[in-house]
């Protein structure tokens, strides 16, 4: 549930970045704004509170780490609620030009900043926005491309470089399955996708949703499995649109999403290695593709 913005609306002044501003002066709008010195700051107990799951998904809220994930953001359209910088760091005007002029920009002190992220990766420029309207899966019925579809993936590692690949060779949509809003844009999944988990239609279902969702529409389902009989290459050529679906690494994809599937391919390798990384599989079956969904691309 999305908190009521006027929550968020403290004593500060507000920024405006409405146009181009040179580095003094984004210092002097930045310090206008307040500066976040303290973990009982209110701020930072927002942050706090939206650098965890819970947090997430009960603010309604999202944290961006670095410029260019939160550029790739703004430039889809998620609505952005406050940037923050760490202390002696600057904020390049080509940001500034993008924030919404209503835009609040805070300081956080160093140390601050280093408590707030304890062990994890800090930050020196992010944003604090509201957490994308999630798709439905109708919405998967425009556009001709292939969807690539994540069943059971947790390493964000993974999910981000896909989305990055599925972007690059021409997909049309991401569906997680069995997974929540707050665990598609966890900070780390948007670093590692570069920010373009903003910039490909995401889509949340369960399994059984899924495959029903697939049979009511008659759309064929292709699932990578170790002992299918057909090669990438078997594939390649087809048509028609595919749900392409990947499982983990270790387990592959379900029996019931198994059994479900129109088509079962494989990617050759030597005897000796085992399994692929779940992203290099998905990089080599979606390259297979690519001819027809960078042809919908170009139309």
């Amino acid at each position: 549930m999305r908190m009521n913005r006027k929550s968020y609306a403290y004593s500060e002044q507000v920024v405006s970045v409405a146009n181009p501003l040179n580095a003094a002066s984004i210092t002097v709008a930045q310090e206008k704004s307040g500066i976040v010195a303290s973990l009982l700051h209110p701020l930072a107990i927002l942050i706090r509170q939206v650098l965890t799951r819970p947090g997430r998904m009960e603010s309604g809220l999202i944290l961006i780490d670095d410029e260019e994930n939160i550029m790739q953001a703004l430039d889809a359209g998620v609505e952005v609620h406050s940037l923050y910088y760490s202390g002696g760091e600057m904020v390049s005007s080509q940001l500034i030009r993008k924030l919404p002029s209503d835009t609040r920009i805070h300081e956080v002190v160093k140390r601050t900043c280093k408590k707030l992220f304890e062990n994890d990766k800090l930050s020196r420029v992010f944003a604090i926005a509201h957490t994308p309207t999630p798709r439905r899966l109708g919405s998967l019925l425009e556009g001709q491309h292939d969807i690539v579809v994540l069943e059971d993936l947790t390493i964000s590692g993974n999910i981000g470089a896909i989305i990055r690949t599925s972007l690059a060779f021409g997909v049309g949509a991401i569906v997680l399955l069995n997974a929540q809003p707050a665990d598609i844009y966890d900070r780390r999944l948007i670093r590692a996708s570069r920010g373009h988990v903003f910039s490909l239609p995401i889509v949340t279902a369960t399994t059984e949703e899924f495959i029903h969702f697939c049979q009511q529409h008659h759309i064929p389902i292709l699932v990578m499995a170790v002992e299918a009989d057909d090669a990438v290459q078997e594939v390649a050529s087809l048509e028609s649109r595919l749900m392409i679906v990947f499982g983990s690494e270790k387990d592959g994809c379900s029996e019931t999403l198994t059994s479900a599937a129109t088509h079962q391919v494989q990617i050759p390798t030597d005897a000796k290695v085992e399994s692929l990384n779940v992203s290099t599989a998905a990089g080599i079956m979606l390259y297979s593709r690519a001819w027809s969904n960078l042809l919908q691309v170009r139309k």
